[in-house]
């Protein structure tokens, strides 16, 4: 599902550009570290050369591609290759997993969840007073 998304993606973002992509290979890997969950992508495409295609793969890694729930962390040619008068490109990128429903991505974790780990405002008392302090004589 995720493999398709950014295949999708991708291949919109290239139409936009009047380049027309041919997938023909995808793979995506799932990753996870403590704070993020994500996908590293690897793409093989197939498409015309040509100027429209020159533009294209120069403002790959600086722009945008729109994946609802993802955002693109990093997006780059890995390699390519001209057999005539087509081109085969491997097309690499990462996805983080951003969901705003989550409890993860609500305002709180925003502020570093300080509302969730602090505790209520308790009543002051002296050190004497708290019953589960003594003092040692």
């Amino acid at each position: 599902m995720i493999a398709r998304r950014f295949e999708r993606a991708l291949v919109r973002d290239a139409a936009r550009a009047g380049v027309a992509l041919t997938v023909e290979h995808g793979r995506a890997i799932p990753w996870h570290s403590a704070t993020f969950s994500g996908a590293r992508h690897e793409l093989v495409v197939s498409t015309a050369t040509g100027a429209a295609l020159d533009d294209w793969v120069k403002r790959l890694p600086t722009g945008e591609l729109t994946i609802p729930g993802q955002i693109v962390a990093d997006l780059r040619l890995a390699t390519h290759a001209r057999y005539g008068d087509r081109m085969m490109l491997r097309i690499e990128g990462v996805t983080v997993a951003c969901d705003l429903s989550a409890p993860e991505c609500d305002a709180a974790s925003v502020r570093g969840r300080s509302d969730r780990r602090t505790p209520p405002p308790t009543p002051a008392y002296s050190g004497a007073a708290r019953p589960d302090r003594r003092r040692s004589a």
